[in-house]
């Protein structure tokens, strides 16, 4: 047995050739620094709720401190109170919850990037490289580690690590020494994207990864306007062997009426047709030489006699036959002897052959004149395809996707490149193409 080990190392998308991260990638995936403003903000909340929790220890210290500084601390008046139970227990309640205020702290910290104040203020704390969650050990404890020691100068020390170093970030993304300590960087999810929203962020990584092609201008309709100043819009309304007839769709008031249309085909017939008289063929002139005698003039026809109408005898209505029901073509046939305009492979194999409108979703419907369309359910376990994600539609020149307004939008990936789909404009697709809705795939296999 041949045991395959995969030993390479993970790649970090959004690192410069010398390993840094690059603060452009993480611009383009719409990731923002956290202001300096919040941040100042989150920290006083946290202070405040920290001195909140300290309140019964400073009412109980605070004089015994100060007898201690004036020298007229006795021991043992002091343990010969009556309230010494009561004291212990202030400052034990006191210190526990302190405790607990920042355990929680750092946990939170460390596993989702967000402490109790950079909740309220709408900030995040992300490891500077991978854009994920910062590493417990570094990004939490050592952070904490850092700051506590800045207090061995009182005031000066917080006020210069805490408050004024991000002002000297070369980047200019707001990071101080306790980020550069713990490798962190804080951002902005109120107007910035949140980078952990795992469906967001791999979308913006995709788009980031993948350069879309620019949409290209729509051609001209080939509808002819009833009106001068109205807008052309092909719709289709009815089918030949030629192809699809386009209509335009004007409003009920612009459209004329029913018996006005009638009157005017009636009087755009000559009366020869109208009488049913027939009409003599045009012939050119024959040039005559200028020597030759003129013609006698012909004599003059007899009248034409007038047409008798013998109506036709009337056809009998052959009975009605019952409808033939095509059998389903045996296994191994030709997909195109069976009706199939294409056949789709999903990402997990399941195959889907396209004999009419087929539509992708997660509960998918069909809209309003779609008529009988085949729907496909796809399950999807992180949500980004929609209830009615995309549309496949099979013409006469070709095979058609179009996206119906979903969350997530679709794309078709040829050849490498991804082009995205704009609601409601069809796209035709080839075989070898893959369709991308959502997070979900299929593949072009037959068409």
């Amino acid at each position: 047995m041949i045991w395959e080990i995969d030993d390479r190392a993970p790649v970090i998308e959004g690192l410069d050739a010398h390993g840094r991260p690059d603060p452009a990638y993480a611009a383009s995936l719409g990731l923002l620094p956290a202001p300096r403003g919040r941040r100042v903000l989150a920290a006083l909340l946290e202070w405040f709720l920290a001195g909140l929790i300290m309140i019964p220890a400073f009412i109980v210290l605070v004089p015994l401190l100060t007898q201690i500084a004036a020298g007229g601390f006795d021991a043992e008046k002091f343990f010969a109170r009556d309230d010494l139970v009561w004291i212990i227990v202030a400052v034990a309640v006191s210190q526990g919850l302190m405790t607990v205020f920042i355990i929680v702290q750092l946990v939170l910290h460390g596993r989702k990037g967000v402490t109790l104040g950079k909740a309220i203020c709408g900030i995040r704390s992300v490891n500077v490289k991978t854009l994920e969650r910062p590493r417990f050990w570094r990004g939490a404890v050592v952070r904490y580690l850092v700051a506590y020691v800045s207090l061995v100068i009182p005031l000066i020390g917080p006020l210069l690590v805490v408050v004024l170093s991000p002002l000297f970030d070369i980047e200019r993304r707001g990071r101080g020494w306790l980020d550069l300590a713990a490798g962190t960087w804080f951002v902005d999810v109120r107007k910035g994207l949140n980078p952990y929203d795992q469906k967001r962020m791999r979308i913006a990584r995709k788009r980031v990864k993948t350069p879309e092609h620019q949409e290209k201008a729509p051609l001209p309709s080939l509808a002819t306007p009833m009106a001068r100043d109205a807008v052309a819009e092909y719709v289709p309304s009815a089918r030949l062997s030629g192809g699809v007839i386009g209509a335009h769709r004007s409003t009920p008031s612009a459209a004329p009426a029913e018996g006005a249309a009638v009157e005017s085909m009636v009087s755009a017939v000559p009366p020869s047709l109208a009488t049913g008289a027939q009409v003599p063929s045009y012939a050119p002139p024959t040039p005559v030489p200028a020597s030759a005698p003129a013609p006698a003039p012909a004599p003059a026809a007899a009248p034409a006699p007038a047409p008798v109408l013998v109506s036709a005898p009337a056809q009998p209505v052959p009975a009605a036959t019952p409808p033939v029901v095509a059998e389903p073509p045996a296994s191994g046939s030709d997909p195109a002897a069976a009706g199939v305009r294409a056949v789709l492979v999903l990402d997990n194999g399941e195959r889907i052959e396209v004999r009419g409108t087929t539509i992708f979703g997660r509960s998918p419907s069909a809209a309003a004149g779609e008529g009988e369309a085949h729907l496909v359910r796809v399950h999807d376990d992180t949500r980004s395809v929609s209830k009615t994600h995309i549309a496949v539609i099979p013409a006469r020149r070709g095979v058609f996707v179009v996206d119906r307004a979903s969350t997530n939008g679709s794309a078709v990936i040829r050849k490498g490149s991804e082009t995205a789909l704009v609601a409601g404009h069809p796209a035709e697709v080839q075989l070898g193409d893959t369709v991308r809705f959502g997070d979900r795939t299929l593949q072009v296999e037959w068409v």
